[in-house]
């Protein structure tokens, strides 16, 4: 390929690059309540209109505010791919902009579980029954805080081994309103000890190594009381081959391994999880749903 033709390519791809940039932009601007340059706004109300005139419509604050910690997300780490190319895997980011909008994304996923609740009786019981929910990688806290918002007989527990992670949870959660009932512990997946003590346990796929998922599954299953539910996220399938080797870079440089769901189903009737069921309540997640048998 010429240089010429490797130019055109790069600009057709970046095209992608400024257009996320420009919605990026016009939320942090809804979001912020400022007007920045007319001249500049006025171009990003163009190129948002030129998208689809309805991109925004019908949105809340909360819900902007998940699809912003998206695209700050994405920058973010796209970035750090582009001047850390030699960085080996694992979750060490320290830039709190990364962890905060990571975090933000989570409290997605609470709103993810209410929607197969519906679909659960059992499941929706369990939420609204006096217990114990366990946030696996609970990161900055917005998804230990958000549980305990959504679910007001629960008390929370979130476990992250990342310390700068949890620095920023334990300030999210003074200002949360509901300190009360979370807790942050700095502990690893493998070294969960507790023993029948949660009724549902939330764990992310794509940050689970290949080394530790059978471990973690094990660890998990002790932990969660008879009846208990297991709720697993996977980033759902990509559209193309391309999506999925770029959605492959993404879980391998965060220190995960691409599970396919199969796979995790199978090691779930392994470890002893019944009712194992998939689901996709977002566009943005899939969920595996197991449960400990209410006898052992």
């Amino acid at each position: 390929m010429s240089l010429e033709s490797l130019m055109t390519e790069l600009q057709t791809l970046n095209l992608s690059v400024e257009t996320l940039a420009v919605l990026g932009a016009e939320l942090r601007l809804r979001s912020e309540g400022l007007s920045g340059d007319p001249r500049v706004r006025s171009l990003l109300q163009a190129i948002v209109e030129k998208i689809d005139p309805e991109l925004f419509d019908g949105l809340n604050p909360n819900q902007e505010h998940s699809a912003l910690a998206y695209i700050q997300t994405s920058f973010r780490q796209a970035i750090d791919l582009l001047e850390n190319p030699a960085c080996p895997p694992g979750w060490t980011y320290e830039d709190p902009i990364i962890l905060e909008s990571q975090g933000q994304l989570s409290r997605l996923i609470a709103r993810s579980i209410e929607r197969v609740a519906a679909q659960v009786p059992d499941l929706g019981l369990t939420l609204c029954q006096p217990g114990v929910f366990l946030d696996i990688g609970t990161g900055v806290g917005w998804l230990a805080i958000e549980a305990a918002r959504a679910w007001p007989a629960l008390r929370v527990v979130g476990i992250d081994f990342w310390e700068p992670a949890l620095n920023l949870a334990r300030k999210n959660l003074t200002q949360s309103g509901v300190a009360d009932r979370v807790e942050y512990r700095l502990q690893r997946i493998e070294q969960l000890d507790d023993d029948a003590v949660f009724m549902l346990a939330w764990l992310p796929g794509p940050f689970i190594a290949a080394g530790t998922m059978v471990a973690a599954l094990e660890r998990v299953y002790q932990a969660l009381k008879p009846g208990g539910w297991l709720v697993l996220g996977f980033y759902p399938p990509a559209p193309n081959a391309l999506g999925q080797l770029l959605t492959d870079l993404r879980i391998v440089r965060g220190g995960g391994h691409p599970w396919t769901t199969q796979e995790v189903e199978e090691q779930l009737g392994r470890t002893g999880f019944q009712r194992v069921e998939a689901s996709s309540p977002l566009p943005s997640v899939v969920l595996l749903l197991g449960q400990r048998p209410d006898y052992d």
